[in-house]
């Protein structure tokens, strides 16, 4: 039985995907995007993440931690020195303000399935479903795919959130047990995605044409409206023109940037490379509606 490492799972999404979801986040991720809203589904290894609104300062954690893993930091609290720590959990188990937490845990897929079956009657009702997201969720193809057969024993649909970072073999593995996949897709120009992610996007590219031929489900691309960064017209007219040129994708979606994962970088000990830059909301960019009128694709603002 395979074995997968799930930072979060989130009952009742309405926001990735048709009906009532469960959603299944995923750690390991091979981009370091500016933005990234769950810096915590980055690394591979389960982490602990620090909250400083909760701590008294009392230091506890710091005597309490078995390989000394954990030190003062002027500007973050009491951070976890990832490297060092051993994920014995002590720390969190002995925090008497719960201001520890553990991000990620081995979930075998029989263990996940049990818990996705709890809300099978909602999935039933509104027309929904089980999402893997990440993270790169792909990097776990095998445990995907050996839940997802589990699944649809009970006629459960399931949907794949990738960015495409990813060998093709692990795209090919799970093409037959996924209704829909959302395709994520930042910017165009090599250059500017790499400063903006940390990795060209040739793969990405070669990815995400590798599904417009050999994917049969419903493959819907998403471009993160993020502002000072991928938002001037170039890169949006060529990143659209791009998607139109896809032959079975009839749907492209534009994510209004948000700075949600903040506390979760603090907690980390990590400073948020967007700074101050406030959230949009879906008004901010309904411009863009207007702009691709014409456009082949349904344009969404999500």
């Amino acid at each position: 039985m395979e074995s997968g490492i799930v930072f979060n799972l989130e009952r009742f999404a309405t926001e990735d995907g048709d009906g009532i979801r469960t959603v299944v986040f995923l750690k390991g991720c091979g981009l370091r995007c500016l933005w990234c809203a769950n810096p915590e589904s980055q690394s591979f290894k389960p982490q602990v993440v620090y909250n400083e609104n909760l701590c008294t300062g009392c230091g506890r954690c710091l005597t309490l931690c078995p390989v000394g893993a954990i030190d003062y930091d002027e500007d973050f609290g009491y951070i976890s020195n990832q490297e060092q720590c051993d994920i014995s959990g002590k720390c969190i188990k002995e925090c008497l303000y719960n201001a520890r937490t553990m991000s990620g845990e081995s979930m075998t897929s029989g263990a996940l399935v049990e818990q996705l079956l709890k809300d099978e009657k909602y999935y039933t009702e509104s027309g929904g479903g089980v999402t893997f997201s990440g993270g790169e969720p792909l990097y776990q193809d095998r445990y995907i795919k050996e839940c997802a057969l589990k699944l649809k024993e009970k006629n459960i649909p399931i949907l794949i959130e990738t960015c495409g970072h990813i060998g093709q073999d692990h795209l090919a593995n799970i093409l037959d047990i996924t209704e829909v996949i959302y395709f994520d897709l930042k910017m165009m120009d090599p250059v500017k995605h790499k400063d903006l992610t940390g990795e060209d996007n040739k793969l990405i590219l070669e990815n995400l044409r590798y599904l417009d031929t050999n994917y049969k489900g419903r493959l819907v691309v998403r471009y993160p409206f993020i502002p000072k960064k991928n938002d001037n017209l170039k890169d949006l007219d060529q990143a659209v023109a791009f998607v139109e040129s896809l032959s079975s994708v009839k749907q492209m979606v534009f994510l209004p940037y948000h700075r949600l994962g903040l506390p979760k970088y603090r907690g980390l000990g990590r400073t948020y490379a967007m700074g101050d830059q406030v959230s949009l909301q879906r008004k901010d960019i309904a411009w863009l509606r207007k702009r691709y009128q014409e456009s082949r694709l349904e344009i969404r603002i999500s």
